[in-house]
């Protein structure tokens, strides 16, 4: 998996003050790739602060083009 567009987008779970952000894989980094999976609902991995790799979607009501939104895979 590669990172390198450093994309990253706000965890939907974190509350507003104490935002977390995880960095999009370079297949949904792109405005055509964010379209696709919000469209498909397709979970994908990214990288988390820690360095760590989990399961997200995009948030196809939250998200914009600039500011994307993922909601976790699991709890």
């Amino acid at each position: 998996m590669t990172y390198s567009l450093s994309v990253t987008g706000a965890n939907a779970n974190q509350h507003c003050c104490a935002v977390e952000t995880v960095t999009l894989s370079d297949a949904q980094a792109t405005t055509g790739g964010m379209q696709a999976a919000m469209a498909q609902g397709t979970y994908f991995l990214c990288k988390n602060p820690d360095g760590s790799q989990s399961y997200y979607r995009l948030d196809a009501e939250r998200s914009t083009p600039s500011v994307p939104v993922l909601i976790a895979a699991g709890p």
